[in-house]
């Protein structure tokens, strides 16, 4: 069995919605896996950054936004021109998001892969990448 291609999105809940079980109840209902890698829930409202199998994307998508949840599926992460290709950042990725191509001698981001941990943005001595939190 192959490996099944996921979709990374940001899930914003007011703090209105953030008490509400909208995740389980949307898993239930669409019968999809959600894996969440990271959340931030407080009193002010949540982010949360999840994967969703690509065949279900769609509708678990249509599902958190009629459940009055904003959903963010634009690039999450990039390395801006300010990149000097030290490796600093690939030797901490702990989901191998960042990769050094030896072919182009350059440090590449595979975005899709990113959890916004932080650790890259941290390491960088020009600051070069940058994670929209």
């Amino acid at each position: 069995m192959g490996k099944v291609k996921k979709l990374k999105a940001e899930l914003k809940f007011n703090n209105k919605r953030v008490a509400e079980p909208i995740i389980s109840t949307i898993v239930l209902k669409e019968q999809a896996t959600i894996n969440i890698l990271k959340a931030r829930v407080d009193e002010t409202g949540g982010k949360v950054l999840v994967e969703i199998p690509d065949d279900k994307a769609e509708n678990v998508i249509k599902a958190f936004r009629d459940s009055g949840v904003e959903v963010k599926l634009e690039i999450l992460a990039e390395i801006t021109e300010n990149c000097i290709h030290c490796g600093h950042c690939v030797t901490l990725c702990p989901v191998e998001a960042i990769i050094y191509d030896k072919k182009s001698l350059s440090v590449k981001m595979i975005g899709e892969k990113c959890i916004q941990c932080g650790r890259c943005v941290d390491a960088c001595p020009t600051k070069a990448i940058k994670i929209w939190r």
